[in-house]
């Protein structure tokens, strides 16, 4: 059982975002991203850099045309295209509606097998 709780959390929390590629030109991107229009501390990014190299981390801080996160340190010039992880509602109300019926075919379940036979009758 509580391995069943512990999938559907997990399940929930990476049902609640999506990667949403963000669309625009080189320069527009670039710029956006210099202008703190498009990236801010906090944000969860998937960035390929002008050599074809995917990075994923969650954004430190913005500065000097630089995105920084944890580990990775990007320079805006080499951006090429970045995705942004944000929250999608139509994703988590189909989870959340999804898990309300797993567990409640689970009670079900559960119930109908702890009644004892007589108790039918």
């Amino acid at each position: 059982m509580q391995r069943l709780i512990l999938w559907i959390t997990v399940l929930s929390l990476a049902g609640c975002t999506t990667l949403r590629p963000i669309d625009g030109t080189l320069g527009e991107l670039q710029q956006r991203i210099n202008s703190a229009q498009l990236l801010k501390a906090g944000d969860r990014v998937s960035i390929v850099t002008m050599d074809s190299k995917n990075h994923a981390f969650k954004v430190t801080e913005i500065a000097s045309g630089v995105i920084k996160g944890r580990a990775n340190d990007i320079p805006v010039d080499q951006v090429a295209s970045v995705g942004k992880r944000e929250f999608s509602t139509g994703k988590t109300v189909a989870l959340v509606a999804l898990s309300l019926l797993a567990f409640g075919g689970l009670v079900a379940i559960v119930a109908a097998h702890s009644v004892p036979a007589f108790a039918l009758q």
